[in-house]
This record gives structure tokens, sequence and C-alpha cells, in this order.
């Protein structure tokens, strides 16, 4: 098993890595600082639109760093590494950090530029997900898994299910306004791989999907 992670995290990119490696890193060492009464991450990057108008712009991208608890925690960190060992060889490492760095961003705005006074502080990397599950439904919609519970399925199954599970429960954690932010995420994400296989590569997802099909048989 050791084997197995070891492998799959050293056939990713740098930015893969380094993306499912902080996120990994980023709750213990709140935990830590929490503990010690040293340092409040969740204070620091956490998302509050009031501070960010005035003037601490990095929460916009700091608040996916951490997760809501540990729950949430552990469930974002299994689905970051299985999504990013699928997607993590898709992209260059920059390629890779500019498509996260999107979804966290579009899963800030609604509340900076809707709820410009909320004195909210909001953690977690729903956004980032949503959008890395746009991205496995559009590179790999058609192929087949096994799902615990559900038996075989296509990854869009998979991917409309997981999106499913985890708009319930940002909407009863968190409310409704959040979840459908964080769902931005996800809408950007897709909207970016349909505008950059149509603009930059002057082809359409399909095209481009059975290509890749095509290599793998080859």
């Amino acid at each position: 098993m050791k084997n197995l992670f070891h492998n799959i995290y050293s056939s990713q990119s740098f930015g893969a890595r380094l993306v499912l490696l902080t996120y990994a890193l980023g709750f213990p060492l709140a935990l830590i600082g929490h503990y010690t009464h040293t340092f409040n991450l969740f204070y620091w990057l956490g998302l509050s639109p009031v501070l960010v108008w005035k003037g601490q712009v990095w929460r916009i991208v700091s608040y996916a760093l951490l997760p809501g608890g540990w729950i949430d925690w552990v469930v974002s960190l299994f689905w970051m590494g299985t999504l990013i060992s699928v997607l993590g060889r898709n992209w260059t490492s920059r390629g890779f950090l500019g498509y996260c760095l999107l979804g966290i961003i579009a899963g800030a705005l609604p509340p900076v530029l809707f709820q410009p006074k909320a004195e909210f502080m909001f953690a977690g990397n729903a956004a980032m997900i949503f959008a890395l599950l746009a991205a496995w439904d559009w590179f790999y919609h058609n192929e087949r898994l096994i799902l615990l519970g559900f038996g075989e399925i296509s990854a869009r199954q998979a991917a409309i299910l997981i999106t499913l599970i985890n708009s319930l429960i940002l909407f009863f954690c968190c409310g409704w306004f959040l979840m459908l932010a964080m769902w931005c995420g996800g809408v950007a994400g897709w909207l970016w791989l349909t505008m950059r296989a149509k603009l930059f590569m002057g082809k359409t997802a399909q095209q481009i999907r059975s290509e890749r099909v095509a290599r793998l048989e080859l």
C-alpha cells in the first residue's frame, strides 16, 4: 500500500503534488497552532468578505488551503487524492495550478461581491473539488468504473453523485448561498475547458476525448 501511494504521488507533476501536499499539511499545522495557542491559521487564511474589501485579498485563494473541520479534511483529502491521481497528468505543472486557482477564485467571488459586509469566516476547498469533478467529467465522462455500493457506473454518473453529496453537505452546514458559490468553481472550470478546446485548440470536447482514447488503444 505504501508503494502504491508513493507511485501515484511520484507520477504526478510538481503542481499536482504541491496542491495535494499543501492541503494535506494545512489542517495539522492549523491544529498545532490552535492547541499550542501560538497562531490561528483559520483567522489568517479564512475567507471573510469584509476583510477582503479591507485589502486582505489573499483570502480569495488561501481559504481553500484549510478544511472546515477534521471530517471535511479527511473526505476532501480522499477526493483530492483520487481526482489528482487521474487528472494530474492531463496538464503541465503550471496548467494544473492555474486550473485549481481558477476554481478557487471563482468560488470566492460570489460572497465577496454580493455580501461585501459579511463578517463570517469560511474555509474549505469545495470549489476546487467541484472544478476537478468538472474536469473529470469533461475528459473521462464515458469511462466505466466500479463504485462501492453502486456497482458499475460511468465517470459522469460518479461525478454527478459526488457533486450531489458535497452539495448536500454544504447546504446543511453552510447554507444555500455558499453552496451556490462553491458551484461556481465547477462552472468556471467547465467553461474554461470548453473555451480552451474551441478557441485555443480548434477542437470540440468530443474530438479531444476521441484522440485520447486512440492514444490509449495504441
